[in-house]
Formats: C-alpha cells, sequence, structure tokens
C-alpha cells in the first residue's frame, strides 16, 4: 500500500474513533476525563448497562511509546473472582460494576484507562484519561538588608510542588504593590516528580512601607479559593520629640537634668546633645518599649540662664530635628507677709501688748529651689520667746512684752545670691477691763457616760472653773482654754456614768474678777430604768448527741450589762461552752447585751442553768433560772423477715427517741459477711432510726442476733432475736409404691409407681417432712426437662402413654436445705397385664416341671453319691436355673446352711427375668 494509502486509512481511522468518543457506548456508563490529586486518593468509575451476563471484565492501561503501544492489565474480574494486579488499585466492586480506588503516588499514573467487559454475544469497551494535578505548599519568608546605609525587605512566596504551575501574586493594603517602591522578582523550578516550584519575590525599602504586613496569593486548579497567606513585615514610624528640664538634689547640691526625649518611633531615633562647653558632663540613656531619653546632669548655679540643644535624626525625617530649652537664672527678694495694716510704714510692724499667738509672716519672692534665713535684733540675737519656724515665719513663744520692739534684719541666702529684709517692731500696751463671761450648761450621754459641759465663754480675764460632787462620787473631767480678740474662753468636761442606781446632782463652779462671788451652775441626773431581762433555751441532736442552747438577752440603757452563766449549786459554766456577749444599740437608745451558753444535756442533766445579770441601775445582781431535762433511753425492737426476690434474710432495728443516730449497732457473730445500713426519720424532736442487717440464713441459722444502743456514760441498751435451725428430713410418696434397692448397701435408691395408660389428670402426691415455714418443690425427668407440679403433687393432665415412663426426681428446698426423692414411673396396659400374665404362669410351669425332672433324676442316683457330687449336682441346677436371669441378679454360690436363701434367689431370679424380657 501506498503512502497516500496509508494516510487515507489513518484518517478513516482516527475520525471513526473520534465518533466512538463522541458517541460513546450506551451499555457503558464512563467519565471520559478525570481529575486526580497526586498523594489522594482516585476512582476510575466504569459500569455495564447492559442485560447480558458478563464473562470477564478489566481494566486496562494503555502504553504507547516510540517501538510499540500496549495495554496492560490492572484489575477486573476473572471467572467469577476479583483479581488486582497492582499494588495502589483496590478490586473492582462487581463484575457490572469496575468502580476501583486508585492511590495517585505519582505523576506518572496519568494516562489512558480502557474498561473492557466481555459477554456470550459481544465485548464492550470505554476509555477514560487520568489527569494528575499537584497541590502546591505555600512557603513565605521575610529577609532584611542594608545597602549603603538604607533599610531593605525582601519577602519570599514559594509554591513548593505544584503541577500545574502555579500563580502568585500579591497584596498591600488590599491592593497590587505598585512599581515604586515596590521590586518584584519570579523563578520557576521544575522537579524530577513532574511537578514545579514558582518562587515570587517583593522588596522594598523599609522607609517608604507604611504597613505592617503583605499578603500572598496563591492561585492553582486544586485550590477551591486562592490562598492568603500572611507576613508581618517591619515599618518605621515617625516619632514624637520633646525635651524637657527637671532639678535634683545630688549630695546637697542642686542639678538640672535635662532630657531630651523621642516616643512612638520605630526604628530608634538618634539622639545628640548640643551644649557648649568643654567640660565632661555626666550622661545618662535609657530605652523603655516605646521611649528613647538621653540626658544629661547640670549644675544648677553654674548653668543658669544658658541653652541647651537636642537634636534628633530618624529615617522619617527628611533632615534633623531640634529643641532648644533655657535654663533659668535664680533671683531672690523678701517682705512682710500681709500680718500687718497695709497704711503703715512697709518697714515698720506695731504690735499689741499681751497679745499671744503672734506670727511675723515674712513672704520671699524668687524662683530658687530653697533658701536660707537668719534673723537677728538689734544686730544681737532674737529675744527670749521668739523664734524661727521654717523659713518664713517668726512666733512669738506667750503673750508679747515691751522687749519684743526694736530693729530686726532677715537675710535670705542661696549660694552666693543674698537679699536682706529690715523692719522696725514697737510694742503698743494694752489696759484690761474685766468682761464677765456667758456661762452655759449642757447634758448629753455618749458611749455609756453623761457628759456634762459647763462653759465661761468670751470672759477678761480668763474665768477660773471647777466642779463639786457629792462625796462618794468621782468622775473624769478635763478643762479647755481659747482666746479670740482678746477675749478668753474655757470649757469644762465632766464625765459620769450614764446609769446609778441613785439620784445624782453635779456643780460647776465659776470664779471671775467680774463677779462678787463665785457663780454655780448645777445639774441633776435622775435614776436609770431597771433592764429588761428574758431566757429561753432550745435543744438540737448532733451525732447522737442532745446539746441545749440558751439564750439570756437584757435590754438597759447604756452601758451594757455584763451576762455571766452558773449551773447547779452556782457554779460557773465553762468559758468553752459561752459564747462571747453581744452588744446592739437600738433606735429608741437603748443597749442589747445577748449572751448564749452552749453545752451537752447529760452534763447538766436534772439541774438548773442560771444567767446573772449586773447592771449600774441594779443594787444587786438579778438572776434568771432555766431548768434541764432528764434525758430519756430510746425504745428497741427487733425483727427477723424473710426478703421477697432475695436470697438474703433481713434483721430489722427499731429504735426510737431522742437523738438516736449512730449510737445502734449490731453485736454480731465472728462470721458475719452480711451488709448493715442504718436509715433516720425525724418527728419533731423524736428521731426513728432503723438498723438493717442482710445476712444468708446460712451463716446465723440457730444463733442469736443483738441490737446495741450506746447510751452516755457507756450505758447500754440491747435486744436480742433468735434466728431459728429449720430442717428437711425427707420427700415421702404418698401414692402406693414398691421400693427399689441398692444391691450392695440394701439402701432405697427410687419408689416404683405405676400409673394407667391413657388416664387423664393422674397425680403422684408428695410430702415435705421437715420445721421448714414453707419450701420450694419441684420434680424433673431424667433428661432434665421440668413436669407439670399443683402444690405438692406432680400431675400427668394428657393421656398417659409409654413415652411418659422413666426416672423421676423431686427436690424440696427452703434456702440451703434440701431433700430429694427419685420416682420409677411405669405405665401398664390391660394388653400387657394378659401378657405378663401370661408369661408368668408358662414360665412358671415350665419351672416347675424342670425342677421335677432334676429331683426325680436326683433321687434315681440312690445314696451311692456322695456329699461331693450332690454339692456338684446342686451347683449345676443352681447355675441351669440362673442362666435365663439379668447379669445383675445372677449371685455367686452358697453353702448348705444358706439353703433357704437359695431358694429365694432362684425364685427372684426368674421373676426378674420374666420381667425384664417383658
Amino acid at each position: 500500500m501506498g503512502c497516500s494509502g496509508l494516510l487515507v486509512l489513518g484518517f478513516v481511522l482516527n475520525f471513526a474513533h473520534c465518533m466512538e468518543i463522541l458517541d460513546g457506548d450506551p451499555n457503558l456508563e464512563i467519565p471520559h476525563n478525570l481529575t486526580a490529586v497526586l498523594g489522594e486518593d482516585a476512582y476510575l468509575s466504569c459500569r455495564y448497562l447492559g442485560e447480558n451476563e458478563i464473562v470477564s471484565a478489566q481494566w486496562k492501561r494503555q502504553i504507547n511509546s516510540k517501538i510499540q503501544s500496549k495495554r496492560l492489565r490492572l484489575a477486573g474480574f476473572s471467572n467469577g473472582e476479583p483479581f488486582s494486579r497492582h499494588l495502589d488499585i483496590s478490586n473492582p466492586a462487581s463484575p457490572t460494576n469496575l468502580t476501583v480506588k486508585m492511590k495517585v503516588s505519582s505523576v506518572e499514573v496519568e494516562g489512558q484507562y480502557i474498561c473492557e467487559f466481555e459477554t456470550d454475544e459481544e465485548n464492550f469497551s470505554e476509555s477514560l484519561f487520568l489527569t494528575v494535578v499537584a497541590r502546591p505548599d505555600v512557603q513565605i519568608l521575610v529577609n532584611a538588608e542594608t545597602v549603603n546605609g538604607s533599610h531593605y525587605q525582601s519577602v519570599s512566596c514559594s509554591a513548593v510542588g505544584g503541577r500545574p504551575v502555579p500563580q502568585i501574586s500579591w497584596l498591600v493594603d488590599g491592593r497590587p504593590p505598585s512599581d515604586y517602591p515596590y521590586t518584584l522578582n519570579v523563578s520557576e523550578t521544575a522537579h524530577s516528580n513532574g511537578t514545579s516550584t514558582l518562587s515570587s519575590i517583593l522588596r522594598f525599602p523599609t522607609r517608604l512601607q507604611e504597613e505592617d504586613s503583605v499578603i500572598c496569593l496563591v492561585q492553582h486548579p486544586t485550590l477551591p479559593n486562592p490562598k492568603l497567606t500572611t507576613a508581618r513585615v517591619e515599618t518605621y514610624t515617625r516619632p514624637n520629640v520633646t525635651m524637657k528640664a527637671e532639678m535634683v538634689q545630688r549630695g546637697g547640691s542642686e542639678f538640672w537634668v535635662v532630657s531630651c526625649i523621642s516616643s512612638g518611633g520605630r526604628p530608634a531615633t538618634k539622639i545628640s546633645l548640643a551644649l557648649n562647653t568643654n567640660d565632661e558632663l555626666q550622661r545618662e540613656n535609657s530605652t523603655d518599649t516605646d521611649m528613647q531619653t538621653s540626658s544629661v546632669l547640670l549644675p544648677a548655679t553654674v548653668y543658669e540662664g544658658r541653652n541647651v540643644t537636642c537634636v534628633f535624626g530618624h529615617p522619617k525625617f527628611t533632615h534633623e530635628v531640634s529643641r532648644v530649652i533655657t535654663l533659668p537664672s535664680f533671683y531672690l527678694s523678701g517682705e512682710l507677709g500681709s500680718n500687718r495694716d497695709d497704711f503703715q510704714d512697709p518697714e515698720s510692724l506695731e504690735l499689741q501688748e499681751g497679745q499671744s499667738d503672734t506670727v511675723i509672716s515674712l513672704q520671699v519672692t524668687g524662683n530658687v529651689p530653697h533658701y536660707n534665713v537668719t534673723c537677728k535684733k538689734d544686730d544681737g540675737p532674737l529675744p527670749e520667746g521668739m523664734e524661727l519656724i521654717g523659713s518664713s515665719n517668726l512666733t512669738v513663744q506667750g503673750p508679747v512684752e515691751h522687749q519684743h520692739a526694736g530693729l530686726y534684719e532677715c537675710v535670705f541666702s542661696y549660694h552666693q545670691l543674698n537679699a536682706t529684709l529690715k523692719f522696725n517692731v514697737t510694742v503698743k500696751p494694752h489696759v484690761i477691763q474685766p468682761v464677765p463671761p456667758t456661762v452655759r450648761v449642757d447634758l448629753q450621754t455618749e458611749d455609756g457616760y453623761r457628759v456634762i459641759e459647763c462653759s465661761a465663754a468670751d470672759a477678761v480675764p480668763a474665768a477660773n472653773m471647777s466642779w463639786l460632787l457629792p462625796e462618794g462620787v468621782s468622775g473624769v473631767s478635763w478643762f479647755n482654754f481659747t482666746s479670740h480678740n482678746g477675749s478668753h474662753s474655757v470649757k469644762g468636761v465632766l464625765l459620769l456614768p450614764a446609769c446609778t442606781a441613785w439620784e445624782l446632782t453635779a456643780e460647776c463652779v465659776i470664779n471671775h474678777p467680774a463677779f462678787e462671788e463665785p457663780v454655780n451652775r448645777s445639774i441633776t441626773l435622775p435614776l436609770c430604768a431597771r433592764p429588761h431581762i428574758s431566757i429561753n433555751s432550745s435543744t438540737e441532736w448532733k451525732d447522737g448527741d442532745e446539746y441545749t442552747k440558751v439564750d439570756c438577752s437584757v435590754d438597759s440603757v447604756a452601758p451594757a450589762a455584763t451576762i455571766t452563766w452558773h449551773a447547779g449549786n452556782g457554779d460557773s459554766i465553762s468559758s468553752v461552752h459561752v459564747s462571747l456577749s453581744e452588744m446592739e444599740v437600738q433606735a429608741d437608745g437603748l443597749v442589747s447585751a445577748r449572751s448564749s451558753a452552749h453545752f451537752l444535756s447529760s452534763l447538766y442533766s436534772g439541774q438548773n442553768v442560771t444567767c446573772r445579770v449586773e447592771h449600774p441601775s441594779l443594787e444587786a445582781p438579778e438572776k434568771r433560772t432555766i431548768h434541764i431535762l432528764v434525758h430519756k433511753a430510746p425504745v428497741l425492737s427487733v425483727s427477723v423477715v424473710r426478703q421477697e426476690d432475695s436470697h438474703l434474710w433481713l434483721a430489722v432495728c427499731d429504735c426510737r427517741g431522742e437523738g438516736v443516730g449512730n449510737n445502734l449497732a449490731w453485736v454480731l457473730p465472728e462470721n458475719a459477711k452480711g451488709q448493715t445500713s442504718l436509715h433516720s426519720t425525724y418527728e419533731g424532736r423524736v428521731i426513728k432510726a432503723r438498723l438493717t442487717y442482710q445476712f444468708p440464713l446460712a451463716y446465723h441459722e440457730g444463733q442469736d442476733l443483738t441490737c446495741v444502743y450506746h447510751l452516755e456514760h457507756g450505758a447500754t441498751e440491747k435486744k436480742t432475736i433468735h434466728i431459728p435451725r429449720y430442717y428437711i428430713s425427707a420427700v415421702r410418696v404418698l401414692n402406693h409404691t414398691t421400693p427399689l434397692q441398692s444391691r450392695y448397701s440394701g439402701e432405697t435408691i427410687a419408689h416404683r409407681l405405676a400409673l394407667q395408660e391413657n388416664h387423664h389428670n393422674q397425680r403422684v402426691l408428695l410430702q415435705v417432712e421437715g420445721n421448714v415455714p414453707e419450701y420450694n418443690i419441684d420434680c424433673r425427668r431424667s433428661d432434665g426437662s421440668f413436669v407439670q407440679m399443683d402444690g405438692v403433687a406432680m400431675v400427668f393432665q394428657p393421656a398417659l402413654t409409654e413415652q411418659e415412663e422413666g426416672l423421676y426426681t423431686c427436690q424440696a428446698s427452703f434456702y440451703h436445705h434440701t431433700a430429694t426423692v427419685n420416682i420409677q414411673v411405669e405405665v401398664a396396659s390391660k394388653d400387657k397385664h394378659i401378657a405378663l400374665a401370661t408369661m408368668i404362669c408358662a414360665s412358671s410351669a415350665m419351672a416347675i416341671l424342670v425342677i421335677l425332672a432334676v429331683t426325680l433324676w436326683v433321687c434315681s442316683k440312690g445314696n451311692g453319691r456322695t456329699e461331693y457330687k450332690k454339692q456338684e449336682s446342686l451347683s449345676a441346677l443352681t447355675s441351669l436355673m440362673q442362666e435365663p436371669g439379668s447379669p445383675e441378679v445372677k449371685k455367686p454360690a452358697v453353702t448348705e446352711n444358706d439353703k433357704k436363701e437359695y431358694a429365694q434367689l432362684i425364685s427372684y431370679s426368674i421373676v426378674i427375668d420374666v420381667k425384664s424380657t417383658v
């Protein structure tokens, strides 16, 4: 075939293949294109929708190379069994559903996969193309560098291992970065596994970047949404620069601390302090979280009036920023203060003779941090009684006298700076005219005392005051003196008890030059109201003990009453049981005192408890008494009950009384293994307690159980109950039975019982012998099945048949006590009776004939036979007669002395043999 023919053939085949792909086989359901993610699972789906039976089905891989094109079998069904020839491909679901799970472990799995189904009539095939993509891993890194003094940052964002190649873009403040000042560098790297890595580097100068973060945006077909990754970058912030000067004192000298301050800037600000001096100064630099400070220490007197400059440099500044501060120059001056008459000479001061509390104020103006003051009078020291208080007050101690007049000079100094103040003081004589005082008496009650105030006010000169009290009465008193504008006042205060048992009169005595005789002012204190005393008691139970609380309350005028407690013959109750007294001031001015005594009732049972009250209004203490009742013992009762639906017995101890609690207990034998529980209920002050004890009957049968309640001081209350000892001796059959005995021990092992065939509702009556109050009885066949019971009777309700024959075992039980009986049930009928009677008669007749023949034969031998031969014949006869019997009834040979037993044995063997045959 020529080249043109080959081209035509290739075109035709390609067109047919394309039409096949476009149309597709309607019998197959398959996606023609499938995209899988590298490292994940992909599902190759292909279903046969036709009705023909599938002979085989398989997936194939189309491999095209330069040399040849071939198809590799991957998985499918062959001879009805699934198979897979590739570790990364699972077995298909069914012959008509070739869906398999494939682990996409490399890019090489990309290609064409063919699904083929073979039936008895025709073959079906379709193909799909698997495209492998790889999800990239986004990595971001920030680097910084300094070039020619400028700081730059580079943010690298890499999409590693993507297929196809990812796309990377940047966002700064929500927008793509501009060309200036940002530069972008993109590079791509291909990997041997078919994936590639795309890297993008965003570079910018830090000083021109205002945002603290940039965002890398990665787009890829494997990502449902673009992946945003944020990188934190360093930014520069313009600082706030200030300057301040503070004065400090160190080593007794003053210094200016001049500080250059930069706050809120990033990066750090360059700070320099300019000062026109060659002296070496003390400098201090400090950096806080958001603040930089550069300081210099300057002597205050040396640098007054000079300028200090701070220079700040920062990348955000287009040029250096300066701040200047001028240190102040000191000055100082003084003058008299505002306590002088403005119409007087500025350099003179007039004082009144006799006036007290005189202060000459020296007013100082200036800006010095401090100063020293020295004052003198007439070029000598200050007169006695006058002194300089602080740095601005000349104070006259006591009244002004003529010696205080003269020329005063005060010098104010600060280092080399001095200021002088001179003034002349004159003293004006004072003529005293007596002025009578205004007298007043007042009575108040405060903190449990009567406060009597007596005042003599506005007198010249001051009045003299004293107190006059009845004999035997004492009080606390004091006097206060005050002066104002030349007049004097005196106030006397007398403290007396607020409450007394008798009436009391106090007098205030006042002497003054203006009075011809002393003036008296009296005040009478009335009797106090008697206190109101109340007492009450209450009881409570705690941990089985009764406690009594007695409250004593006293309402009285101030002061509060004193409360003490006594019991019995007057002994004081221990303070351990007495609460601290509480005092409360009521709205009407009365004082309420309360005290409580809390004690164990048994300590003072049958005794009186007394509240003793002492108060100033009482001539003698008063008492209030309450009687403590005698505590009664609780009432105990015990019982034993059998619990329903449980194999355990329950011993119950009921205790009723006041305060019954944890003092209730069971006294049990050593082998006690049961469980006890205590439950209490309250009915007012009476407590009902129930203590129970659960136990198996076998542990305490025939024993005594004792319930004990422990009273105070070791006394006890007890109640005992006896647990009976039970037994079941036997289970007997009341129907007519024949005992079946053991051939070895002779004991009865079963009872033979005959019932009638085809009779309804036949019963086997049983009787349980023993002292148990009740029992359970059940009967079973030899195969373990239960028999219907009616009370203590076995009931055969349907018509009885031979199938009911067999051995029955009946057991009576009461807890761990049991007794059993075995019953051999036989079913008898008329036909059986006739056949049995006939066979017995025939067997008996034959046996008689054999015995008669043997007897005649023995007799015919005569007396010539020896005793040995007689025994031999007799033994043979015995063997002959035992031979037809059951092997179980065969017995050994016996001696001549046992002939009677031997005859009975022969007869019994025949009967057993006949019955066995029947």
